[in-house]
């Protein structure tokens, strides 16, 4: 393998990750990945054949939050490069790719660290300096230094060449890898953390353990448990006091919600529309960049905020109003990136609304937004992931088992054709809801009552998510009399099923709450997690 053939590699890695800002989703899998690792080397054929091979091996693997646990980009480089190069065949390209992706992966962690303190020095500790520029700024450095982390360690590693570093994969203990693992299972408590905080309320907090109880005493998934959320919130909407409407009957405001499926003529005193197919296109080009800087304190909070800049500039005219704009929209938020539009275009309604209207409660933003993205979270994933993905693969791994290139091509054309589609309808649907909820919203004075039924399926996820995405158990067992023996997890589970994650995420919500800094808990929770998992007590 030559010089060029490695950097030309080490782009086509680049290439696959640039599918957090083009918008050309699943570009990253082995059967587009191995595809051009085989055209680059001279075998097409084999390398599609070892990417449906690998793709299929891999088909399981479902990137929820953090917890993916291959880097599939360079596992499909590498696996692929090395097979080729070394005349093997596409079994033992999985072979090798498995565990170098893993290898990788807990190197991509770390990296991810370091974008989190770049993070924190551009945007957050300073939140008063913040503009639009800086936001972009942020986004392209933090995205380029991971497009820079991902050329190295395909590059360097095609100089060391596959033994030694199939050999490094294999060198490092299982106990060590299984500590990384924890500390970075830990990590997905500082998120639900900043979420709890964010979206906590006295009316809304029994709801957060509702969904807890649900999820760990029942083993609910998130979206039944999203599902009883939203019908908590109907049932509070509803029946719930409407202070805000003193004097009027309720039927009145059933009849104006009634009215949404009218015609927009028919709705009174329609407000004026600040935002034009011009920013809403933009903003829907801007989604495609969503996951590009993902930072662990924020998730996808810096992509998000970038995503709703075209509003943000439209809309507001003096620094301060667009510092305190973007400041809303750089707290912690993670959802299903395909529906994201959906929020981003009721977001940028609600801005256009806080535009116009003195007084208007801009928490409801992000109230709005931490009620919708756990829901439309399950619904994406389960949908993109399980049902279109599937299909593309099948389709797609069909005939690359054969070597026919239609087999990559038509795994990207199922899964982009109605992605894009989707994903831009969303964008205006969204933005429309949004203007006559919230035109509904002004005339009967009901926002207060909207964000409490936003907290109610908010906390209910936040809860269900605490037990099913946080990973922190004990293996402690201590030999008693009589040859009796007692296992910690055990009384645990009796006491409380999944009572370590809630008390990991509730004691970090309570730092976060004495403003103890994000990059300190950053280190704390993945030096917490490693030295205790090596010590015996938590796995």
């Amino acid at each position: 393998m030559t010089i060029f053939q490695e950097v030309l590699l080490g782009l086509i890695a680049v290439f696959g990750w640039c599918e957090y800002v083009d918008g050309i989703n699943k570009s990253t899998r082995p059967i587009v990945m191995c595809t051009l690792v085989g055209l680059v080397l001279g075998d097409l054929s084999q390398g599609v054949i070892i990417g449906g091979t690998l793709e299929l091996a891999t088909m399981g693997m479902m990137g929820i939050g953090i917890s993916i646990p291959i880097n599939i980009t360079i596992a499909g480089v590498l696996g692929a490069g090395f097979a080729i190069a070394g005349g093997l065949s596409a079994e033992a390209a999985v072979a090798l790719a498995i565990p170098v992706g893993i290898v990788f992966r807990l190197l991509e962690h770390l990296a991810t660290t370091g974008y989190d303190l770049v993070a924190a020095k551009m945007l957050f500790d300073h939140p008063e300096r913040n503009t639009p520029q800086r936001v972009t700024r942020a986004f392209w450095l933090i995205f380029g230094l991971s497009c820079l982390f991902m050329f190295l360690t395909v590059f360097l590693s095609l100089l060391v060449g596959a033994e030694t570093v199939a050999a490094v994969a294999n060198a490092i203990p299982e106990n060590i890898m299984n500590a990384i693992g924890t500390g970075t299972n830990l990590l997905a408590a500082l998120g639900f953390a900043m979420l709890f905080n964010l979206t906590r309320t006295p009316k809304t907090m029994a709801f957060f353990f509702i969904g807890f109880a649900l999820a760990s005493y029942l083993g609910m998934p998130t979206m039944a448990i999203a599902i009883l959320g939203a019908a908590a919130a109907a049932i509070a909407f509803f029946f719930g006091d409407d202070r805000a409407a003193a004097g009027a009957a309720e039927d009145d405001i059933l009849d104006d919600f009634d009215d949404l499926d009218d015609e927009p003529a028919a709705l009174p005193a329609a407000r004026e529309h600040l935002l034009g197919k011009k920013e809403l296109s933009a903003i829907f080009f801007k989604s495609f960049g969503l996951e590009g800087p993902f930072i662990y304190s924020r998730l996808q909070a810096i992509g998000w905020c970038r995503s709703m800049l075209p509003a943000i500039e439209k809309l507001y005219d003096t620094d301060e109003e667009r510092c305190a704009a973007v400041n809303r929209h750089l707290e912690f938020f993670n959802s299903n990136p395909e529906f994201s539009t959906f929020i981003m275009g009721i977001s940028a309604s609600m801005e256009e609304q806080n535009a116009v209207e003195q007084g208007f409660d801009t928490a409801s933003i992000n109230n709005v937004k931490a009620g919708l993205m756990g829901p439309l979270a399950g619904i994406g994933d389960s949908f993109w992931w399980g049902i279109v993905k599937t299909v593309a693969s099948g389709i797609g791994c069909q005939f690359a088992m054969q070597g026919n290139v239609l087999g990559p091509i038509l795994f990207l054309l199922v899964f982009n054709i109605p992605h894009w589609a989707i994903r831009y309808i969303l964008t205006f649907k969204g933005y429309e809801l949004g203007h006559r909820v919230l035109d509904m919203m002004a005339e009967s004075d009901i926002i207060e009552k909207i964000s409490l039924c936003a907290g109610i399926l908010g906390m209910m996820v936040i809860g269900a998510m605490t037990c099913d995405m946080i990973s922190v158990s004990t293996p402690l067992v201590f030999n008693m009399a009589n040859e009796v023996t007692l296992e910690v997890q055990a009384v645990l589970d009796e006491i409380l099923p999944n009572l370590l994650p809630l008390l990991t995420m509730l004691g970090v919500a309570e730092l976060l709450k004495r403003k103890v800094k994000v990059i300190p808990l950053i280190f704390g929770l993945l030096a917490f997690g490693i030295v205790f998992n090596l010590l015996g007590i938590i796995a």
